[in-house]
């Protein structure tokens, strides 16, 4: 289901499927192999990612901090090292401060970087949770097979226990991405209300 490189996407699904009473049990194994590796690399890609997303959003989230901290004391040392009624620095230049920890803000919100440390993070361990739920019940579901010596019925229930846990995992991926597809359009319309205020504003 994934690139580790790049975006998600779809493993290859198993092309030489058989269900004759000889070939149900290993062509079921064989689809519950690629629900696994479908999820698997799901969860490392978000692992993975979490680290790149972790790393810039506290570059610019520190970077901010310490823009607003130098803009407060810009001021106080103004004053101290003050000569005559000519401040020691400028006060632009606390001015300028606060635009950098708006800048580096901005940034860690167009990016979503932050955010998406976080959403990845939950991510990540919702299809870790929802894995070793699914491979427990497949145990079970292994004695059942063995029992009823992979009868139609049965071999249809398997697969669409197998159907529903990849369509859980397709849901929980869809989930963060509309997440981040939200967030992004917010701060893009943030970005043109503030655009067009601008340049109502210099008219």
């Amino acid at each position: 289901m994934s690139d580790q490189k790049g975006d998600l996407k779809p493993g290859s699904f198993p092309d030489d499927l058989k269900w004759t009473e000889n070939g149900a049990t290993a062509s079921l194994e064989m689809l519950y192999q690629f629900v696994n590796d479908e999820c698997d690399r799901a969860t490392k890609w978000y692992f993975d990612k979490k680290k790149t997303m972790k790393f810039l959003g506290y570059v610019f989230r520190v970077g901010s901090i310490l823009a607003l901290s130098i803009a407060g004391v810009i001021p106080i040392l103004g004053e101290i090292y003050e000569k005559g009624d000519v401040p020691g620095l400028s006060p632009a230049w606390a001015t300028f401060a606060l635009a950098v920890a708006g800048v580096l803000i901005f940034l860690d919100r167009f990016g979503g970087y932050t955010s998406g440390w976080i959403r990845y993070i939950r991510t990540a361990q919702t299809l870790s949770r929802l894995q070793s739920d699914f491979r427990i019940e497949w145990e079970s579901k292994k004695l059942t097979l063995q029992s009823s010596q992979t009868d139609s019925a049965t071999v249809d229930l398997a697969i669409q226990q197998i159907r529903y846990f990849l369509a859980q995992v397709n849901s929980i991926v869809g989930a963060e991405t509309d997440e981040w597809a939200k967030d992004f359009q917010k701060v893009l319309a943030e970005l043109e209300k503030k655009t067009k205020q601008n340049e109502d504003n210099s008219i």
